[in-house]
């Protein structure tokens, strides 16, 4: 039996892979060890799947007198990804295609966009890249992206995907890449705090407001909410949730949106909040600062966002007196945003036959719950469902991401994050007012959406 392809969801496999959330930096090998011998039972029946090779199919043998060679660029953890990567995916592929050799090319993340736009330029760039999705759009841009949707294949993977992650590969009304891995933030309470207050978790934008407030104790060092930092990732759920905006649809325009009146009523809400102590100093960040994952178990935000990182942390320091629930509901909904990894295939490469068949592979089932257990949470609604089962944890992180909202798909992204954060800071610092700090904020967006046009 090979690997399930988009178009055969097939999830009733006996085997069983052991999921684990959390953040890839804080994993064991001994982890990706055991995945190693878990993942190779999961097709039916538990038979050997992959690793075995036991595909026979006319693609399997198309290049048995030769071996074609893709290269495969990330930025994988080598410690808990690449393990499960070169241990168990490779394999397995190479197995089902024995005429097709992956070469696992681990680069640095800071160097890799440009060695990647270099290598285009040079004609010689790689066959895969995992790419942050901030970058997909600026690739695309350039010419050095295949555009995925004009792909016969990619109608099933794109029924299959969930929408925030898959929305990070769209540019110009096309998709030029696949989402590889992904996540998000959900709300986090603390038990003891809400028990004491007499309180229940809020399941409104107005209530968890005002359960802020009633939960700042400054007697205790206790403030009602963390939020992380002033950048978008950390501020982008408070805003659309609250029903605010930074773009529009076409990510041609910040003004009208950025400092509309609701997205302006969203950040005086958080700036009332920091300069009422509610939240704490995680917002404005530097010396002395207490982050929200590190503040939250020891009663310093009674409430935050976090990420599916975040329950293996609080596992590791034995706090376990915290329940997760969706965002609360605002006049945005319940808006979350999408982190995570897409896969990009180099318009350029001299094997595109070849990589396609890889990268079908590396959206399969089987790849992408094997990588769960290295911590990548799949961008497939199937999988997701797959994944809740091994690791409960993670189910109501999967329900968040059928709502969550991927931040501007633009080239001008770094730009537009940067102008935005440092006008929020300065509203903080009480240097401007919020109306002007966004006024400002906006125009500046502009420019970056319009060089990135």
């Amino acid at each position: 039996m090979g690997y399930e392809p988009r178009t055969i969801r097939n999830q009733s496999a006996k085997g069983k892979v052991i999921m684990k959330s959390g953040n890839p930096s804080r994993w064991k090998t001994r982890t990706a060890v055991r995945l190693l011998v878990a993942v190779a039972t999961i097709g039916a029946g538990g038979t050997l799947v992959g690793l075995t090779g036991g595909a026979s199919s006319a693609s399997t043998v198309a290049h048995s007198s030769s071996v074609v060679t893709l290269q495969f660029w990330n930025a994988y953890n080598d410690v808990t990804e690449t393990p499960v990567m070169n241990g168990v995916v490779i394999p397995s592929f190479e197995s089902q295609n024995p005429g097709i050799k992956v070469v696992d090319d681990t680069l640095p993340y800071a160097g890799m966009l440009q060695k990647f736009i270099a290598s285009s330029a040079a004609g010689d760039p790689p066959d895969l890249m995992r790419s942050d999705i901030a970058w997909v759009p600026q690739l695309a841009s350039e010419g050095t992206l295949l555009e995925t949707s004009t792909q016969p294949w990619f109608p099933p993977i794109k029924a299959a995907a969930d929408p925030g992650p898959l929305s990070t590969n769209y540019w110009n009304g096309g998709y030029y890449g696949l989402p590889d891995d992904t996540n998000t933030q959900v709300f986090f309470w603390n038990k003891a705090d809400f028990h004491a207050a007499h309180l229940s978790p809020p399941t409104t934008w107005g209530q968890m407001i005002a359960d802020a407030k009633l939960l700042t104790i400054p007697s205790k060092q206790q403030h009602g909410l963390g939020v992380d930092s002033t950048d978008i990732w950390n501020v982008g759920p408070y805003v659309w949730t609250d029903g605010g905006n930074f773009t529009n649809k076409a990510l041609t325009k910040a003004t009208g949106y950025m400092n509309s009146p609701q997205t302006e009523a969203a950040v005086q809400t958080l700036v009332t909040l920091y300069k009422e102590g509610v939240i704490g100093s995680d917002f404005v960040g530097g010396s002395g600062s207490i982050s929200g994952e590190t503040g939250f178990p020891t009663g310093a935000y009674a409430m935050y966002f976090d990420g599916p990182w975040a329950p293996t942390s609080y596992k590791a320091a034995k706090f376990t007196g915290y329940g997760t629930s969706l965002i609360p509901r605002g006049a945005g909904g319940s808006t979350s945003v999408v982190g995570g990894e897409d896969l990009v295939i180099a318009k350029g490469g001299k094997h595109l036959a070849d990589t396609i068949k890889f990268v079908q592979f590396l959206q399969s089932p089987f790849a992408q719950l094997a990588m769960a257990g290295a911590g990548d949470m799949a961008a497939y609604k199937t999988d997701s469902a797959a994944e809740a089962i091994e690791n409960p944890a993670l189910k109501i992180f999967a329900q968040e991401l059928l709502t969550a909202r991927a931040r501007p798909v633009t080239q001008g992204y770094a730009e537009l994050d940067t102008d935005f954060s440092n006008e929020l800071a300065l509203m903080l610092a009480g240097k401007v007012g919020v109306d002007q700090g966004l006024n400002t904020a906006a125009q500046e967006a502009n420019k970056a959406l319009a060089t990135a046009s």
